[in-house]
This record gives structure tokens, sequence and C-alpha cells, in this order.
């Protein structure tokens, strides 16, 4: 009894255990029906993520692309600003330079104006004339004393005419001094005013005011147009500084670094790309040369004639690009050391085998994880020695394909003797086994007079 409670109890233990391992288990199977529940909800919500980026970057393109013309517009805006502000201040400097030469032609004709050198001038010329007087009436009187002068030398020699005589050569010679003193100070006086501009003085002057006044408000409209250049600048400024084009420059700096990498991308793919493209070169002509050595193999077991020594496929490669390769493929037929074209200079019978040689040797080589090859009426056209090798040829294939587990060969045709032959060569082979039967395809008329086809097996020893 004590042994049946222990039992008992342990049983009970052990239902326990298994109940709440099963409830653990359970829990786990819905945390991991709930786990992948949210996965495929996450997935989900991924993929629609992925499609709003994808219409995100879509519509952001106009918008990049509006970015880089307003980029363009104001960095032209810019050196079209900074060349007007050149130019502006160089006309500026000019003005000014011209404005200091006319300020320094007023001075002078003002300092001319409160000068008293026409009144001067007027007053030495009334001393000229009144001396030019006094020297006319002098000479006059010199002359008329010169005879009374040689009478008085002549008659009186006293002192005192003598005396006078000297006096009045002495206020002569007074006379001349300051007579050639006023000369040079006419001349000068003349100098002056010419150098001065005489009469044409006034005109220069309203001249020159005329010219201050054009400069003037030549200065005014270039003031205005700086003041409007300088408020058109104070726009541009703030729109600058809008969110359409705030952090322009860190965005600008991100698209490039994005396109500086693409770039480096498209590189390093157009170096896969031609050595991928170098790869397939090869193995395509690795390829065609293990096609054209099972097509010798099989031409030179099947065809008997004499004419033709051997045939393979050459391919030339079409000049364009890449992408757009393409490869013109050719039989070609050899004897001895002399290759032409097979197409146009074969028979019908060479022509087929040459089709079905070449098929094997391509199943060959392409297929070999599908084993399965079909050939329909293959003998057709061909002569007795011709069909022959294509019977021994595919004996030899069926014998050292046979332990290939997918294997099959099926030829359809109403030649037995192309069957005998195949037969014989099968018989011929060890390490196989034979097939049982070959099956007979027949036309018979139903009971309602309709036609129907027939499908008989029938054992090899019956051919």
């Amino acid at each position: 009894q004590k042994q049946l409670n222990e039992k008992i109890s342990r049983i009970t233990n052990q239902a326990a255990t298994a109940e709440r391992s099963a409830r653990e288990r359970e829990d786990a199977f819905k945390r991991d029906q709930e786990s992948t529940k949210r996965k495929d909800e996450l997935n989900n919500e991924l993929k629609k993520l992925t499609e709003l980026e994808k219409d995100l970057e879509k519509q952001i393109q106009p918008f990049k692309t509006q970015l880089m013309q307003k980029e363009s517009d104001r960095n032209r805006m810019r050196d079209a600003n900074a060349q007007e502000d050149g130019m502006l201040g160089n006309q500026l400097k000019y003005f000014e330079r011209d404005i200091d030469k006319l300020n320094d032609v007023n001075e002078k004709i003002d300092l001319y104006v409160q000068s008293s050198k026409e009144k001067e001038y007027n007053e030495v010329d009334q001393k000229l004339c009144l001396n030019a007087e006094d020297i006319c009436s002098g000479e006059e009187k010199l002359n008329e004393m010169k005879p009374e002068m040689e009478n008085l030398k002549k008659q009186v020699e006293d002192g005192e005419r003598q005396k006078k005589i000297i006096q009045d050569n002495l206020e002569l010679f007074k006379l001349e001094n300051k007579l050639n003193k006023l000369q040079e100070e006419i001349k000068n006086l003349q100098d002056e005013l010419d150098a001065m501009g005489g009469n044409d003085a006034r005109e220069k002057h309203q001249l020159a005011v005329s010219n201050i006044r054009q400069h003037q408000s030549k200065v005014e409209r270039y003031n205005g147009r700086m003041q409007g250049l300088t408020e058109q600048k104070r726009s541009l400024r703030r729109k600058l500084n809008e969110p359409e084009y705030k952090g322009v420059d860190e965005r600008q700096r991100k698209k490039m670094i994005e396109h500086e990498t693409t770039g480096i991308v498209v590189t390093d793919l157009d170096k896969y790309y031609d050595a991928l493209d170098k790869a397939l070169l090869r193995y395509h002509g690795m390829k065609i040369n293990d096609i054209n050595k099972i097509i010798r193999e099989l031409w030179t077991l099947t065809y008997k004639g004499e004419d033709i020594t051997n045939i393979e496929i050459q391919s030339g490669q079409d000049s364009g690009s890449r992408a757009n390769r393409s490869y013109n493929y050719r039989i070609v037929m050899s004897k001895g050391n002399t290759q032409m074209d097979m197409r146009g200079r074969c028979s019908a019978g060479q022509r087929v085998l040459a089709s079905i040689v070449i098929r094997l040797a391509l199943a060959e080589t392409f297929c070999l994880n599908c084993g399965v090859i079909a050939l329909d009426e293959p003998t057709t056209n061909l002569d007795f020695e011709n069909k022959r090798g294509l019977g021994i040829a595919l004996g030899q294939i069926i014998a050292s394909r046979a332990a290939q587990s997918n294997f099959q060969l099926v030829v359809i045709t109403h030649d037995e003797e192309f069957v005998s032959m195949m037969k014989q060569e099968l018989s011929s082979q060890t390490g196989f086994n034979m097939p049982e039967r070959y099956y007979q395809v027949s036309r018979e008329e139903g009971h309602d007079g309709r036609f129907y086809s027939r499908i008989n097996a029938v054992d090899w020893d019956d051919l």
C-alpha cells in the first residue's frame, strides 16, 4: 500500500510537472505567435515606411532642383551686386575728384571777384595814360630845348644854366625809370589777367556751375540706386534667413557628399561590371570549346563520309555597347586545314546529322541536371552509314549516362531499322541494364468510327 501511495504521489507530481511544462510551452507558443504577429505587423509597417520614403524622395526631387536654381540665382546676384558696387564706387571717386577741382576753380574765381585787381588795373591804366602824356610833352619840350641848349652852350657857359640842364636831365632819367617800371607792371598785370581768363572767366564760371549741378544730380541719382540696391540686399538677406533657405549650405554639403559617394559607387560598379563581363567572355569561350570538343567526338563517331572531317560552332561578337552585346553563331565545316560555312554547302542529311550532333553536345554541356533528351525523326534524310553512326553514338550515350538517375532518352521514329541498330550497339555495351521494352504507337479505328492512337509496350526481344 505504501509503495502504491508513493507511486501515485510520484505520478501525481509528474502529472503536475507535465501540466506545468505544458502550460509553460503553451505560454511560450502564445508568445511566439504574438512575436510572429508583431513581426508581421512591423514588416508591414516597414514596407509602408519604405514606400512612404520613396514617395518623399520623389516629392523632394523638385525641391532639390528649385534649391539648386535658387543657389545659382543667389550667387549670380551676389556677383552682379559686387560688380555694380565696384563700378558705382569708382564713379563716385571720379565725381568727388571732379567736384574738388570745380571747388578749387570756384575759390579762384571768388578770390578774383573779391580782390581789387580790376580797380588797380584801371588806376594803373590811367597813370600810364598820364605818364604817356607827360612823356610826350617832355619829349616835345626836350626837342624845343635842344636848339636853345645848343645856342646856350655856345652862348653861355654859366653854372646856373648848366645846373638847370643837369636837373632837367635828372628829372628826365627819373621819368624814364618810372615809365619802365610802369610798363613792366602793366605787362605783369596783363599776363595775370590773361592767365585768369579775362572776359571768359564769367562764362567759365557759369559752365563750371552748370557742370557742378549736373554732377550733383548724377550723384543724387546714383545715391538713389545705391539705396535701392542696399534695400534689395537686405531683402535677400532676410530671404536667406527664411526656412526655405535656412541651412542651405549644410544641405548642399550633404548632397555633395551623396553625389560623390554615388560617383564612387558607380565607378566600383563599372569595375565589377568589367570584371564580370570578362569572366562571362572567358566562360563563354570555355563552353564553346567544350561544345566543339563533344561535337568533334560525336561527328567522328556518327559521320561516315570523307568530305567533312569535322564541324564546329564559331561565334563572332557584334561591335556595340556592353549592354547590347550579342553574338553571331555559325556552323563551320572543315576538311584538313580548310574551313568554310556549312550553310548552303551541305546536303539535307548532313544538315540533319549536324543538327542532332549539336543538340546532343549542347545537352551534354548544359543539361547536367536535366537529363532528358528527345529526338523526333532523327534519321530523316540520313543514308545508311550515317544512320548507323547515329545509332552507335546514341547507344554509347545511353551506356555512359545510364548511371545518372534522371537520365531519359526519348526517340520518336518510324525507322525500325534504326531502332535495331541502337539495340545492337546497346547489346555490345557492358556495365548497365538493357531497356526492357520500347513503346509502339499505332492508329486504330474505334467502334464509333473515329480513329484513336494506341500505345503498346513491346519487348526488345520481339524487335
